[in-house]
């Protein structure tokens, strides 16, 4: 039932939204797991946050030069660095997915030939790897729409439910 693993560039918002919910684990559907510094400083290394102890996780150092050099060339000044790093990152090693639950990254990278996943849609593609059972993934979706501090609506949520199915 599984699919190839594939690489993934992290914005902070899944492992942040994940872990409130007690799924990090779900991250590791992808073989390797970017993450650019301005995301790891945002969402791993703040002390109230617990570690993330995934063994597919990979830390990215990017010169701000080549990231100034990719926001002017993409016209990407109104994203946060974290932002602009992940993006920056997808093109500089050539990664097709990013993480992210922000609707202006997930645009802009839409536009850059990059495929966002969010949080929900991790449980959904956790799901169909086998990694939930279907109820575990509905109660999951549902937690990060009620307990965690992502900004989704009720309907949203129904459509992930939805493609449980």
């Amino acid at each position: 039932m599984g699919r190839e693993p594939i690489d993934a560039v992290a914005d902070a918002g899944p492992l942040i939204h994940l872990r409130e919910v007690g799924q990090s684990n779900l991250l590791d559907l992808f073989r390797v797991l970017c993450i650019p510094g301005a995301v790891w400083a945002e969402s791993v290394d703040r002390t109230n946050r617990p570690p993330l102890n995934l063994k597919n996780i990979r830390r990215y150092t990017i010169f701000a030069g080549d990231v100034d050099h990719f926001v002017q060339e993409y016209s990407l000044s109104d994203l946060h660095v974290g932002e602009r790093e992940c993006l920056c990152l997808c093109n500089q090693l050539d990664i097709p997915v990013l993480l992210t639950d922000d609707l202006a990254v997930r645009k802009a990278a839409r536009r850059l030939g990059i495929r966002p996943v969010g949080s929900l849609g991790i449980v959904v593609r956790g799901y169909k790897e086998g990694m939930l059972a279907y109820l575990e993934a509905e109660r999951i979706l549902i937690a990060l729409y009620e307990e965690s501090s992502l900004f989704a609506t009720r309907a949203l949520v129904e459509i992930a439910i939805e493609q449980l199915v």
